[in-house]
This record gives C-alpha cells, sequence and structure tokens, in this order.
C-alpha cells in the first residue's frame, strides 16, 4: 500500500538589520527593568513582613523572564521578546552556516582549478559568493579565484568586474590586483590598467595605516614589487599606443588627401558615378564605391592617378553577339580608344576562331545611364572624352565599352536621328 505524505513547510527565518537588532537589545533592558519594579511593587503592595531571603524562590521568579528562561513557554506576556531571541540566536547560526557553506565551494574551486577545470572552478567559486556570508576577505577570496579562472577560460573582461569586487572587499589583496592588472594589458587598455594600480596602491595605503597591523608583510613586499613591475610595463604599453595613435592618425590624414584628390579629378571631369560619391567630404568616402571585382581578375582594382597625375582606369569590354568578356586593368584617360584596342584586338580570342572581330571590322558603343540606346564613340576619341560624355554611367567604378562586328551592328541597330551618334535596337 502507497502512503502520500505532504511535505513539511518550514517557517521562513527572519533577517534582522542592524537597527532591528539594537531596537530590541534597548527593548530587553526594558522589559527587564520593568520586570524588576514589578516585582519590588508586588512586595510592597503584600505588606508582608520582611522575610529571610529566599535564594531559590528568587531564582524561580526570574526565570519566569525570556532572558533567564530554561523553557519556553508557547504564548505569554513576552511572547514577542521570546521569538526576537530566537531570531537573534539562528541568524548568528545562519551566518556560521553561510560561512562554512562559501569555504566548502571556495575549496572545491580550487580543487577543480588545480586539475585546470575551469569552468567548473568558475561555477564553485560562483557558489560560494552567493551565500553571502559576513567574511569581507573570504569574499574577495572568491571573486579574486574567480576572476583567475575566468582569466583561463579568455573571459578577460568577466575576470576584470571579479577583480573590482573582490578589491572592494579586500583592498589588501594585491595578488588579486596584479590579475586585474594583467587582464587590462592583455586586452591593450594600458591607460586603464595604470589607473587602476595606482588607485589600487592608494587604497591598499591607506588600509594599512588604519589597520591594526600597518606594518608590510614579506608577501605584501613581494607583491608590491611584482605590481611595479607590472606598472612599468603598462607604462612601456601606453607609450606604444601614443605613438600607434599618431602614427595612425597620420595615415587617416594621409589617406583623406588622397581621397580628396581623386574626388576632385572625378567632380573635375563631370563624371557620372553610381553609387554617388562625396565629392565635397573627403572624410566620408568609402572607396569601395569604386573598388572593382570580378571573376576574371584576381585583385580588386579602383581607379588611379599615375605619375603625371592623369586617371587610370580597369575597363570593361563586352562583346555582346559573342557572350564573352576581357578586363583591361591599367587604361590611361589619354589613351586613344583605336590606340589602346588595336593592340587587343589584333590577334584572334579562343572564342573568336574566324577573327570576326578585327579592328577593321568592328564598331565600338557606350550605354546611356537608363539603358534606353547606345552612343557610339569612335577610335580616335580619348578615353577621358568617353567617360565625360553626357548620360554615361560609370557603375561601380568600372566603365564599360561594347565592341560590335559591323555587319552586326547594321543588322541589329538604327540611328535616333540621322547624324547622330544615338542608337536604338530594330
Amino acid at each position: 500500500m502507497n502512503h502520500q505524505y505532504s511535505p513539511i513547510e518550514l517557517p521562513q527565518k527572519k533577517k534582522w538589520t542592524e537597527e532591528e537588532r539594537a531596537a530590541l537589545a534597548q527593548k530587553l533592558d526594558d522589559d527587564l527593568d520593568r520586570f524588576m519594579e514589578e516585582m519590588a511593587a508586588k512586595k510592597a503592595e503584600k505588606q508582608e513582613p520582611r522575610k529571610p531571603f529566599d535564594f531559590d524562590e528568587w531564582c524561580k521568579e526570574i526565570d519566569q523572564h525570556p532572558a533567564f528562561m530554561k523553557e519556553l513557554p508557547k504564548d505569554g506576556k513576552y511572547q514577542d521578546t521570546i521569538e526576537a531571541l530566537q531570531a537573534m540566536k539562528y541568524d548568528k547560526e545562519d551566518d556560521e552556516d553561510k560561512q562554512q557553506n562559501a569555504e566548502h565551494h571556495k575549496n572545491e574551486g580550487n580543487k577543480h582549478f588545480k586539475f585546470k577545470k575551469y569552468r567548473w572552478a568558475t561555477d564553485c567559486y560562483s557558489n560560494g559568493i552567493k551565500e553571502n556570508c559576513p567574511d569581507r576577505k573570504l569574499n574577495a577570496v572568491l571573486y579574486f579565484n574567480r576572476a583567475a579562472a575566468q582569466k583561463h577560460i579568455g573571459n578577460l573582461r568577466s575576470a576584470i568586474k571579479d577583480c573590482s569586487m573582490g578589491r572592494k572587499f579586500d583592498p589588501t589583496h594585491l595578488k588579486g590586483v596584479i590579475r586585474g592588472a594583467e587582464c587590462l594589458l592583455e586586452l591593450e587598455y594600458a591607460k586603464d590598467a595604470m589607473n587602476w594600480i595606482e588607485s589600487s596602491k592608494r587604497i591598499f595605503a591607506f588600509t594599512k595605516e588604519t589597520s591594526e597591523t600597518p606594518d608590510l608583510t614579506d608577501d605584501e613586499k613581494k607583491y608590491i614589487d611584482e605590481l611595479e613591475k607590472v606598472r612599468v610595463k603598462a607604462v612601456e604599453l601606453s607609450l606604444k599606443e601614443e605613438r600607434d595613435k599618431r602614427k595612425s592618425r597620420a595615415e587617416e590624414r594621409k589617406e583623406t588627401e588622397a581621397k580628396k584628390k581623386l574626388l576632385d579629378a572625378l567632380k573635375e571631369r563631370n563624371l557620372n558615378l553610381s553609387p554617388r560619391v562625396p565629392f565635397d567630404h573627403p572624410e566620408l568616402m568609402d572607396m569601395a564605391r569604386l573598388t572593382v571585382s570580378l571573376p576574371l581578375m584576381h585583385t580588386h582594382e579602383c581607379v588611379k592617378f599615375d605619375d603625371d597625375s592623369n586617371l587610370v582606369w580597369p575597363i570593361l569590354l563586352q562583346y555582346p553577339e559573342a557572350g564573352q568578356t576581357d578586363v583591361l586593368t591599367e587604361t590611361n584617360e589619354t589613351t586613344a580608344l583605336g590606340e589602346l584596342l588595336q593592340e587587343v584586338l589584333r590577334e584572334p580570342a579562343q572564342w573568336d576562331p574566324e577573327h570576326k572581330f578585327k579592328f577593321d571590322n568592328v564598331r565600338f558603343f557606350i550605354s546611356d545611364q537608363y539603358d534606353e540606346y547606345l552612343m557610339e564613340v569612335y577610335e580616335w576619341n580619348e578615353f577621358k572624352t568617353i567617360l565625360s560624355m553626357p548620360g554615361n554611367l560609370i557603375k561601380q567604378g568600372l566603365p564599360v565599352i561594347m565592341i560590335m562586328t559591323k555587319e552586326q551592328a547594321d543588322k541589329s541597330l538604327e540611328a535616333l536621328e540621322e547624324g547622330q551618334n544615338k542608337f536604338v535596337a530594330k
């Protein structure tokens, strides 16, 4: 036969503040004074002849006060006082339990730490911290030890926070202070590390001067020497950071000046670019807007200057009727179209075995920005002129030239107006 039992609900213990404890102590003093006065008043009312002092009877009367009771009644005149005294007793026992539990979690964490089980060690130290024991030095050790475990895991920022909490509990724990400084240096926060060390030294000095043992121990002297070594490293790293920042600012200025020069040149040539570029704000310019990356190319290409301050462009050549493309990466804007493409078309490509795309057998076009018509360009045109033609749109920093055989162009295109170089599909 199965029996089911209801769980026993234990009463919650009240947590007493220092003010409540002081008030209770005063109340107990007042109750004791009143109790003694009541005893004297009772004797005066009875007006009985003076009896010899009876120690046993006096003890019985005193035992009726909560402060001296050997057996606690369930109700009565001093019930509240009795419960308060019990609570004070149990609160003290709670603090002792918390101390013991925190010590146990610390020892377990140290065992895991010894065997490099840092995550388990972290959990143990966290459980010890959660006990909220009244021992400040023990709390400091728990935080500093957890910081050590976090450091080994790689959680440097969490380790720094734990070191900060540990220092609040015990400013004299220099080993933990050193650990916090080392974490800051690993994150390359040199100035923060210097401030941490200096503030720790000030707090340590004040705490020692106001303590009962102001003289330094041998361990404290050793840790002070180690802390000074870490401070020297922080100073050296801080100086390096300053040099790197100055170098970075100089490089940024140089880069901004180069962007300004390029943007001024593009603006002067009245080029139509997509996406748009901030001509008047070089500091906002993202060069990715003009950088070309195609499967045919093994590198990223971008318009640039030559030694004579002429622009050099990557160019995409399209052969629509053959479905082929080609890329030229170094096209000077002063070069005439025919001068460049005569060399490109001199020999047939693998996809053009009949060599239909001979220089004398082709025509050249660019598209308008809305792809509504084609504009024919000629072998005597410089690239600078072609790129600046009204309606020509340069997308992602890559101008496009279309090459068609004369036969295909005559068959598929017709002029918008006679005498103009604009064509649409028939």
